[in-house]
């Protein structure tokens, strides 16, 4: 049994674990991840990645998962990976806080009579590379959707025209935090022929700036977060949206704040509002899972979505499909019927019937939102459907 530490002293958690993914591919061999810690205040997204067996994992094991097509896995102790796995060689990323302990690590590892080395990351002009020692090979770099790649990525076609897709959120988030949905708008740009220039708008920019951004764009990504700030922004955006027909697709909190726009425009009430973003609203759009008798408290990993039929929503995903969760609230039961009869449908739904995991208005050309997180499944050759859908959307704006 053979361990080797790929060190990568990077504050940002959506580099944790690439370097070291593309080592345990190169060899063949198992990538095995210990518990790390990361700045939450700066980075709320850095522990949102979920397995498909529902394991919160580092947001940067993304890309593990995305280059070896196999699943993350869970966080290990290292005792345990030790005692349970003596014939195996393991590849395990280092993040800064585990750099720190290193020499605890060592010991422990030598306590077990096992051969360990430690790998550096190399931080060099165009990109990173592996130190002396690895046998790992070649240059890596990150491409315009942040996507770890070593080869040259098919161009758009010829005469394509640019796409501007406002993606709701910071740079430093989408980039240095929850990598996912800014490499699943670019899977599916790639696959599409499509040349998409991503524009980032913080949700909590004045509205002035956040509204005027909107009227050169052709499309809005609505990703999901745990940062219930960015709340009231996307909630602006969402209306702006209603109110200009501009395509936008809605992810876990991306549609649990569409959705809220449209009751907001229904009931002509401002102050309804996501139970979790402020508890003390006199009306919630949504509740906890576990106040509906059968529901988990935390909704966590792949699970089945079914689609009404005649939606849009079955159009382009089938009667079901497998989409993974991360989420603990759903839409407030008591706005469904209503919400029906004003136009937005509740065309996605857990297998009982009962969870809304997928909405839509037909009076727009492109207002879908998923309580799921379509871009952790999406892959380079392998774009999600509903991503791929709401560019065509915007193309067609």
């Amino acid at each position: 049994m053979t361990l080797t530490f790929v060190a990568h002293n990077t504050p940002e958690p959506a580099l944790y674990g690439a370097m070291a993914s593309v080592l345990a591919c190169q060899r063949g061999v198992g990538l095995a991840h210990l518990p790390v810690d990361w700045n939450k205040q700066r980075y709320a997204d850095a522990c949102q990645h979920v397995t498909a067996e529902g394991e919160l994992v580092s947001s940067g094991l993304l890309w593990y998962e995305r280059l070896s097509g196999k699943s993350a896995g869970k966080v290990w102790q290292l005792d345990d990976l030790l005692s349970l796995h003596g014939g195996k060689d393991w590849v395990i990323p280092l993040g800064p806080s585990q750099l720190e302990s290193f020499t605890k690590l060592a010991r422990a590892v030598r306590d077990y009579s096992v051969e360990y080395q430690l790998v550096e990351v190399e931080r060099v002009a165009q990109g990173y590379q592996l130190g002396r020692g690895s046998s790992g090979q070649g240059l890596w770099w990150r491409d315009s959707f942040g996507r770890f790649t070593a080869g040259h990525r098919t161009p758009p076609m010829p005469g394509a025209r640019r796409l501007r897709i406002a993606l709701i959120g910071t740079y430093s988030d989408q980039l240095g935090s929850y990598p996912a949905t800014l490499a699943a708008l670019g899977d599916a740009a790639e696959a599409l022929g499509m040349a998409v220039e991503t524009v980032f708008i913080p949700p909590r920019a004045p509205e002035n700036v956040l509204l005027g951004t909107l009227q050169d764009v052709d499309g809005v990504l609505m990703p999901g977060g745990s940062d219930m700030l960015n709340v009231a922004g996307q909630i602006r955006v969402a209306h702006y949206c209603l109110q200009h027909e501009l395509p936008v697709l809605g992810l876990c909190l991306g549609m649990q704040t569409m959705a809220t726009a449209v009751i907001q425009q229904m009931l002509g009430n401002t102050q309804a509002n996501l139970a979790e973003a402020d508890p003390l609203a006199p009306l919630k759009t949504f509740v906890p899972l576990a106040q509906t008798s059968g529901h988990p408290q935390h909704r966590l990993g792949d699970d089945v979505m079914k689609m009404c039929s005649d939606s849009q929503l079955a159009s382009l995903l089938g009667e079901e499909a497998t989409v993974r969760y991360n989420h603990r609230f759903q839409l407030n039961p008591q706005f469904k019927t209503n919400l029906q009869s004003y136009g937005l449908t509740v065309s996605g739904t857990d297998r009982s019937g009962t969870i809304a995991d997928g909405i839509e208005y037909a009076a727009h050309p492109f207002y879908v939102g998923v309580q799921g997180h379509p871009e952790l499944t999406s892959a380079a050759e392998r774009p999600h459907p509903l991503i791929s859908a709401f560019l065509k959307a915007a193309a067609n704006k």
